[in-house]
């Protein structure tokens, strides 16, 4: 098992658990101790776990807030962000909106005549009363934490389409997956990144530090990756020839 594959199983027992043992990791995985300090060690370093003695417990401040508590913190830089988003958008544009607090700014702003399909009640609330805008809501259970919408049968509809653009949201960046709390709202989103000719991510930095359950794919999966600043060197890298980066009006040439 590679180092990285570990950490995605430690974290996700750190997650069930509450808390891990040097002992208990090496029974579980399979190697010595030094390996799991050493793993241990690294997780602490990425603010993913915080080390105690003989183990590690979960950060409390890389927890993913919901949509609500999100939407408080719209900084000035994630308005930036959506602008850089809407640059994106032309006239009859055929279109899916994740759910996102970013999305919701771009869908407030959002003045070209497209049609639209989201399963967010948000991004609902404010595209279907628009004029010349052709909003569609994919339907289903509500899920009150993230304020989406899921059924499998209005989540399929997404088969039949072919999107000139999806913009996508992230909960999480850890180790350059990009990954979501619900699973319901990561079936949608797959259906969509399937459909779709041109895939944009709109994602601060600091989504490296978060941890998410679900993952939807990596990030060299996207065309584009919005996001606040210039990601740090090493990231930029690693994504060369693969995704381009844009930020506040700028772009990394990659």
């Amino acid at each position: 098992m590679y180092q990285e594959q570990r950490f995605e199983r430690i974290l996700m027992l750190l997650e069930e658990r509450g808390n891990l043992s040097v002992k208990e990791m090496v029974d579980e995985l399979g190697v010595s101790k030094d390996t799991v300090r050493r793993d241990f060690y690294c997780l602490s370093q990425r603010n993913l776990a915080q080390r105690t003695h003989g183990g590690i417990l979960p950060v409390k401040n890389t927890s993913v807030l919901c949509f609500q508590e999100r939407q408080k913190g719209l900084t000035e830089d994630k308005k930036k962000m959506a602008d850089l988003a809407l640059s994106f958008i032309k006239e009859q544009s055929l279109l899916f909106f994740d759910v996102s607090t970013l999305m919701l700014e771009v869908s407030q702003k959002l003045t070209k005549n497209v049609t639209v399909y989201s399963h967010s009640l948000d991004n609902a609330l404010v595209l279907s009363g628009k004029e010349g805008i052709d909003f569609h809501l994919l339907g289903g259970k509500f899920y009150t934490k993230n304020r989406f919408y899921y059924s499998i049968h209005e989540a399929q509809i997404l088969q039949h389409l072919q999107f000139d653009l999806a913009f996508f949201g992230v909960a999480s960046l850890s180790q350059g997956l990009v990954s979501f709390e619900d699973k319901e709202d990561v079936a949608v989103k797959q259906l969509a990144l399937q459909a779709t000719r041109t895939k944009i991510l709109i994602a601060e930095s600091d989504k490296y530090e978060k941890h998410s359950k679900y993952i939807l794919g990596k990030l060299e999966d996207f065309d584009y990756w919005i996001t606040d600043k210039d990601p740090e060197s090493d990231i930029v890298e690693t994504l060369k020839d693969k995704v381009i980066i844009l930020y506040d009006g700028k772009d990394s040439d990659y």
